[in-house]
C-alpha cells in the first residue's frame, strides 16, 4: 500500500516582450520573477530531496527568459525599485512600516544577487535543480492556446509540437510531460500528444465524473484511449489554497495585495518611480497585512504572517494524509494530486513560496511525495483505460472563459489564418528562402494571435484594451503580409522589419501542416459528370450518411445523391467519419468524404456538431480547389456553420433541406440549448437560396416557426428505393421467438422517443388483448424512453404481447418488414416518415397517425390507414380492421406498390431537385404530393 502527494504548478505569461521599453505589460513580468519565479528558486535550493515537485514552463516565458532584453531591462527595474525602498528608509518615520520597508530593501537586495548569480539566466538555475532531482520541468503548447478550440488537427498538433521543439531548444531534451493550457482537454489531442512522445498531461477533476466506464475514486489518474495518463487535480484539497474565500491566502495576517505605495504615496514622491508618462504603477511595495473586510487596513507584520504559513503547511499536510488514506479504499496506490498556477504562490499570495518551503520541510512518512513521471513508472502496469470528455478547469468547468459574447469573434480570424497556414504549406517551396520565411512568420503571427491570454483578458476586462491591440496586431499584420507576398509586393526590407516587431521563437522549424488525409484528397482526380452544360457539381453536406444512421436523414441523402448522380450529376457529400470506414470512397458514383472534428466524442451533441463543421469546412475547401462547385446543398441545422460559411466564402448558391425543426420535435422551445438549436435552424433557412421540405405539414411549419414565405420552399417528398428491401426469399424463422407462423404481427420501426408514440401503441395493444390475443406487437429501436417503455408493459401484463427488440439489422429489418402482418407507425411528430415509405415497398399493408409528413403519404382506406394521433382507441379500430378484411388489405398493398414506383421515385424526386438546384424554380409547386 503506497500513499503520495504530489504538486505540480504551471508559470506562464503571454508574450510581452516588446521592442520599445517601458511597455506597462512588460511589467507582469518584472513582478512575476521578483515575487514567483525567483523566490521558487530560493526554495529550490533549500528543499530537501525528498519533495520534488513539477514544474511546467510555458514557451513564451522560455522566451522572454531567455532574451537579453529583458535581462538588460529588469536589472534597471530592480535597480529603480532598490532607489525607491532607499527613499523609504529615509522617509518613512512610523517604526511598523520602517520594520516592513528594511524587509523588502533586504529582500530585494537578495533577488538581484540571485539574478546576477545565475548570470541573468533563470532556465540555468531550473535546469540545475533538475540534475539535483528537486523538480520536474514540462511545458506547454507554443502559446499557450485553447487546444480544443484550435480548428484542425495539424493546427493542434503546431501548437504541440513548436511548445515542445521550445522546451528542447532550452532545455537541451524532450519533457514526458505537458500541461495542457487552463487544462482544456478533449478526446483525440491525447492521440497527438502520444504520437509526439508525451506521456502524461493534467486535466480537472470534473473530467473524471464524466469517464466512461465510471471510476470509484474520481482523483486517480488513469489512461486515455490513445495511452496518455490522465492525471487529475484534486478539487478538494487544492481549494484549501487557491479559494479566494476560504484559501489560505485570505487569511487577514497575509499581506494585502492591493494596497501599493505606487497608489499610495504623493504623486510628487512616487513621480520617479513609476512609469515616464507619469502613470501610477505597482511597485511591488505593500505595507499592509489583509487585516479583515474592510477599508482600513493595519500594518503588515512578517513575523505573523510567517506563524500562519507554518500553521496552513501543518493543516494541508494533515487535509493531504486524511484524503490519501480514504482514497486507499479504491486504490492501493493513493494519490493525492494538486495542481496550481505558479504565480499565485508569490505574485497574488505572498507569502505562497514561504509555504511551500514549509510543506517541503514537512516530512511525513506515511505520505510520499512523487512526481507524476516517477508515480508512471512504478505503477504504470495498474492503472486502467477510460474514456474522457471536454472539460476545463476554468469557470463551471467548460470553456465559456475562452469563448463568449466578448471575445466569440477571435475565432473566426484565427480559424480562417490557420486554413490559409495549411493551404500555404501545401504550396511552400523549401528552395526559395523568401517563401520560407514569410510562412515563417505567418506561423509566428497565427501562433502569437492564438494566445489563450487575449480571450481571458477580454472576458475579465481587466486590460482589455491590450488583449484587443495585440490580437488584432497579429491578425492585420498577417493579412497584410500574405496579401503583399501573393501580389509579389513584399521585399526583404519590409519582412524584416515585421520579423523584429517580436523576436519570439526565431529558431523555429518550419512543420509541414498537411495531413496525410489533406495529401490524399490533394491527390485525387475526381471526373467531371458526363453530358453537356446542365449537368452540376453539388457539394452536399449531411452528418448521417451510411453506415452513420440515425434517422431518415441518412436515407434520404444516400439515395437522392445516387439518383442526382445517375442523371449526369457531380455529386460529392461530405459528412461525419465511422470507425473503420475510408475517409473518402466511391459509393454508386458518389464521392463520399467522411471527417472527424477535434472533439469526435463529445458528450454534448450541440458542442459536437460544432467541431464537426470546423473539419466539412476544411475538407470542402481542399475540395473546392479541385472541384468548381456549382452550389451547395446542405440537410438540416447540424451542418449550418459549415454550410453558411462555405456560402459566403465561395459565394455560391445554398439550398437547404429541412427534415426537421427542434420546434415541432418538443411542441415549442422550452431550454437554452432548444433555443441555440433554434437559432441554427432559423440561420440556415435565413441564408438559404432555396428551401425543400418534404411535406406541406413541413412547409406549414416553416412558415409559422420562421415566418417564411410561401414562395421561397418547395415541397419534394422523400422517395424509396425498392431493392433495398428485397423479398424475402424464404419464410424466415422469426416468428418462432414469439408465438409461431399462427401470430398475427404489428411491427414498427424507429427511435424509442415519445414523439414517436409508442406509448400509445401499448395502451391500444392492452385494449386488444383479450379479444385478439394473437395479435403480436414487435417494436425496433432504440432510445431514451425504452426502460420507461418495457415498466409500462409489466404494469399491463403485456410482456408476451408487446415486445422491444432493440437494434436490428437491416436483413433483420427487411424481414420484419416483408412478413408482419401490419407495420404502424403511431408518431405524435412525424415531418415526414421515410419509414411508411419503406412499409409500403416491402407490400405490407400500413398505419399511420394523420400528422405530419405521414398524413400527406397516407390516402385513408386507398393505399394505407390512418389513425388519430395519440388515441390508442383508433389504433385498436383500424388494427380491427385489417384482420377482419383481407380484401381491404390487398387493396392498400396494390395502390402503395403503384405509389412507390411513380410518386415516390426517386429518378422523379432527384428531376424535382435538379430544377431548384440549377435555380430554375420561379413559381415553385408542391411536386408529388396531393
Amino acid at each position: 500500500m503506497a500513499r503520495y502527494f504530489s504538486l505540480v504548478l504551471h508559470a506562464h505569461l503571454p508574450y510581452v516582450l516588446h521592442n520599445e521599453k517601458d511597455r506597462l505589460e512588460e511589467r507582469w513580468l518584472y513582478e512575476a520573477v521578483t515575487e514567483t519565479y525567483i523566490p521558487l528558486l530560493w526554495g529550490l535550493e533549500q528543499s530537501p530531496n525528498h519533495s520534488p515537485y513539477t514544474l511546467s514552463i510555458s514557451p513564451p516565458l522560455l522566451e522572454m527568459w531567455s532574451d537579453s532584453r529583458f535581462q538588460e531591462r529588469y536589472l534597471l527595474d530592480l535597480d529603480n525599485g532598490l532607489k525607491l525602498l532607499k527613499k523609504e528608509l529615509t522617509d518613512v518615520t512610523n517604526p511598523d512600516e520602517l520594520k516592513v520597508v528594511r524587509f523588502y530593501h533586504k529582500r530585494l537586495q537578495k533577488v538581484k544577487a540571485t539574478f546576477m548569480e545565475w548570470n541573468c539566466d533563470l532556465i540555468s538555475a531550473f535546469k540545475f535543480y533538475m540534475t539535483e532531482n528537486k523538480i520536474e520541468c514540462i511545458t506547454s503548447s507554443a502559446t499557450h492556446a485553447i487546444l480544443p478550440y484550435i480548428q484542425s488537427e495539424q493546427g493542434v498538433r503546431a501548437q504541440i509540437v513548436y511548445g515542445l521543439q521550445c522546451f528542447e531548444h532550452h532545455f537541451g531534451m524532450k519533457p514526458d510531460g505537458f500541461w495542457l493550457p487552463e487544462c482544456a482537454y478533449t478526446p483525440g489531442i491525447d492521440q497527438i500528444l502520444f504520437e509526439e512522445g508525451v506521456r502524461y498531461t493534467f486535466v480537472d477533476e470534473e473530467t473524471m465524473k464524466t469517464l466512461d466506464p465510471q471510476p470509484e475514486d474520481t482523483t486517480s489518474p488513469v489512461y486515455s484511449p490513445h495511452g496518455i495518463v490522465l492525471f487529475p487535480r484534486n478539487t478538494d484539497v487544492s481549494k484549501k489554497v487557491w479559494d479566494a474565500t476560504t484559501g489560505y491566502p485570505g487569511d487577514y495576517d497575509y499581506r494585502e495585495f492591493y494596497r501599493d505605495i505606487g497608489y499610495d504615496r504623493d504623486f510628487d514622491y512616487i513621480a520617479p518611480y513609476i512609469h515616464p508618462e507619469g502613470i501610477r504603477i505597482d511597485t511591488g511595495f505593500k505595507y499592509y497585512r489583509i487585516t479583515g473586510k474592510t477599508e482600513h487596513k493595519d500594518v503588515y507584520n512578517r513575523d505573523w504572517a510567517m506563524e500562519k504559513v507554518k500553521q496552513h503547511a501543518e493543516d494541508f499536510k494533515t487535509t493531504v494524509g486524511q484524503d490519501v488514506m480514504e482514497r486507499q479504499a479504491h486504490s492501493p496506490q493513493a494519490l493525492c494530486l494538486t495542481t496550481f498556477d505558479a504565480e499565485l504562490f508569490g505574485h497574488w499570495w505572498f507569502e505562497g513560496p514561504e509555504w511551500l518551503g514549509e510543506m517541503q520541510r514537512l516530512k511525513d512518512d506515511a505520505v510520499e511525495w512523487i512526481t507524476p513521471k516517477e508515480f508512471i513508472k512504478r505503477h504504470y502496469e495498474v492503472l486502467p483505460t477510460h474514456h474522457a470528455c471536454f472539460s476545463t478547469w476554468g469557470r463551471n468547468n467548460h470553456g465559456e472563459v475562452w469563448l463568449n459574447e466578448q471575445n466569440a469573434w477571435i475565432y473566426r480570424h484565427l480559424h480562417a489564418m490557420e486554413q490559409e497556414l495549411i493551404k500555404l504549406s501545401a504550396e511552400l517551396d523549401t528552395a526559395d528562402p523568401l517563401q520560407e520565411r514569410v510562412m515563417k512568420q505567418l506561423t509566428k503571427e497565427w501562433l502569437l494571435a492564438s494566445s489563450s491570454d487575449w480571450a481571458f483578458i477580454l472576458d475579465e476586462q481587466s486590460a482589455a484594451h491590450y488583449a484587443l491591440e495585440r490580437t488584432k496586431e497579429h491578425i492585420l499584420t498577417f493579412l497584410e503580409l500574405g496579401d503583399r507576398y501573393r501580389a509579389g509586393k513584399l521585399d526583404e526590407e519590409a519582412l524584416s522589419e515585421v520579423e523584429a516587431r517580436y523576436e519570439f521563437m526565431n529558431w523555429l522549424t518550419l512543420l509541414s501542416l498537411v495531413s496525410e488525409h489533406d495529401r490524399y484528397v490533394q491527390s485525387r482526380n475526381y471526373p467531371a459528370p458526363e453530358g453537356e452544360g446542365s449537368s452540376l457539381n453539388i457539394l452536399m453536406l449531411s452528418w448521417e450518411f451510411p453506415p452513420m444512421v440515425v434517422g431518415g436523414l441518412a436515407r434520404h441523402v444516400y439515395d437522392l445523391s445516387r439518383a442526382l448522380v445517375r442523371q449526369g450529376h457531380n455529386v460529392h457529400v461530405v459528412t461525419s467519419a465511422v470507425d473503420g470506414y475510408p475517409v473518402y470512397e466511391l459509393n454508386k458514383g458518389v464521392h463520399v468524404h467522411r471527417v472527424s472534428g477535434i472533439q469526435p466524442h463529445h458528450e454534448q451533441f450541440f458542442h459536437w456538431s460544432g467541431s464537426l463543421n470546423l473539419s466539412m469546412v476544411q475538407t470542402a475547401d481542399q475540395l473546392h480547389s479541385k472541384v468548381t462547385f456549382d452550389c451547395i446543398h446542405a440537410h438540416d441545422w447540424i451542418v449550418s456553420v459549415a454550410a453558411k460559411g462555405l456560402k459566403q466564402k465561395w459565394n455560391l448558391p445554398l439550398y437547404v433541406t429541412i427534415h426537421a425543426t427542434e420546434h415541432g420535435r418538443n411542441n415549442g422551445i422550452h431550454n437554452d440549448i432548444q433555443s441555440a438549436i433554434h437559432q441554427k435552424e432559423w440561420e440556415l433557412t435565413y441564408e438559404a437560396e432555396h428551401i425543400i421540405v418534404c411535406s406541406a405539414y413541413m412547409k406549414k411549419e416553416l412558415q409559422n416557426v420562421f415566418d417564411l414565405p410561401s414562395d421561397k420552399i418547395s415541397v419534394i417528398p422523400n422517395g424509396v428505393d425498392p431493392l433495398l428491401i428485397p423479398p424475402v426469399a424464404t419464410e424466415e424463422d422469426w416468428k418462432e421467438r414469439f408465438i409461431g407462423s399462427s401470430g398475427f404481427y404489428v411491427f414498427s420501426l424507429g427511435r424509442i422517443v415519445p414523439e414517436k408514440g409508442y406509448q400509445t401503441l401499448i395502451e391500444a395493444a392492452s385494449l386488444l388483448k383479450n379479444d385478439y390475443p394473437s395479435m403480436q406487437y414487435i417494436i425496433a429501436g432504440k432510445g431514451p424512453m425504452l426502460e420507461e417503455y418495457r415498466k409500462m408493459v409489466q404494469e399491463r401484463g403485456l410482456e408476451g404481447t408487446v415486445h422491444f427488440v432493440g437494434f436490428v439489422s437491416d436483413e433483420e429489418r427487411n424481414a420484419f418488414l416483408r412478413q408482419s402482418d401490419a407495420l404502424i407507425f403511431p408518431s405524435l411528430y412525424e415531418p415526414f416518415g421515410i419509414v411508411a415509405l419503406e412499409g409500403m415497398a416491402a407490400e405490407t399493408p400500413v398505419i399511420v397517425s394523420d400528422t405530419g409528413g405521414l398524413g400527406d403519404i397516407i390516402e385513408h382506406r386507398v393505399n394505407g390507414l390512418k389513425v388519430y394521433p395519440g388515441n390508442p382507441e383508433s389504433i385498436r379500430d383500424q388494427l380491427i380492421e385489417l384482420y377482419e378484411n383481407q380484401d381491404l388489405t390487398h387493396e392498400l398493398v396494390n395502390n402503395a406498390r403503384k405509389d412507390v414506383t411513380t410518386k415516390y421515385n426517386w429518378d422523379h424526386i432527384a428531376l424535382a431537385t435538379f430544377q431548384i438546384l440549377n435555380g430554375a424554380v420561379s413559381n415553385p409547386k408542391t411536386v408529388g404530393v396531393k
